[in-house]
């Protein structure tokens, strides 16, 4: 079974991006096998099943320790660099009833819960073609910002990514994920979470309590130290950007 886990997880990739969505390539696979619909003239739009979204925030309440400061939003953020985000709809869909969902500055939105009965089987859509977005879990706490950011944050953002996206992986990969701890507390050194940022990154160090170190980082992308605990909730990473 370790054997074939480690195989799995190879082929699952060394680094589980954060942005890059835990089970894109599986994701994709159901959006391209799903019934054509609209979306405000657009075919086959990008979409979330509302299911699956709860499941992050169930998540989120169970592991609110990690960010008690913090409420759950989600951020809808580019897959490519020529994926227009202006003028972005998000709707909230089912057979029976819909509802649009307001987006905020850098289309932040709030996932509305306990729509009842209406809405079990109900899916998110945005105006663009599926495979052209991610989801994001937006999890910040107070006195934080794009350049400073609380570790348990962090840990919370990617317990709920994994408890949204683990669902679409095959079973065997799923077993295999869950049995190493999961993308956010993985037991082998092989398996790490990324966080990505719309910049390219100068620098990453993380900081408590006047002890620091450096986190490592390429391009856009960092990996902050999730599963060891030597480092508490509430250290602080701080990020530089190129040309800033």
């Amino acid at each position: 079974m370790r054997a074939i886990a480690g195989l799995l997880l190879c082929l699952y990739g060394a680094a589980v991006q954060a942005q890059a969505d835990t089970a894109q390539a599986v994701e994709q696979a159901g959006q391209d096998a799903a019934a054509s619909v609209n979306v405000k003239g657009i075919r086959d739009p990008d979409w979330k099943p509302y299911s699956a979204m709860l499941k992050g925030v169930k998540r989120f309440e169970e592991k609110h320790a990690l960010a008690p400061g913090a409420e759950l939003r989600f951020i809808l953020e580019p897959r490519r660099a020529d994926v227009d985000m202006h003028a972005i709809a998000l709707r909230l869909e089912s057979d029976e009833a819909g509802m649009a969902i307001p987006l905020g500055e850098r289309n932040v939105f709030t996932l509305p819960v306990e729509q009842g009965p209406l809405y079990e089987k109900a899916e998110l859509t945005v105006n663009r073609k599926a495979g052209s977005v991610r989801w994001i879990p937006y999890v910040r706490s107070t006195a934080t910002s794009d350049t400073l950011r609380r570790l348990g944050d962090l840990r919370l953002a990617c317990e709920v990514h994994w408890a949204i996206d683990k669902e679409t992986l095959p079973f065997a990969m799923r077993t295999a994920m869950s049995a190493m701890g999961g993308p956010c507390n993985f037991v082998s050194q092989k398996g790490t979470y990324s966080f990505s940022e719309p910049r390219r990154i100068a620098t990453a160090t993380i900081n408590f309590n006047g002890k620091s170190a450096p986190v490592p980082f390429s391009g856009s992308s960092f990996t902050p130290p999730l599963r060891e605990q030597d480092w508490s909730d509430d250290s602080v990473l701080e990020l530089t950007f190129e040309n800033d």
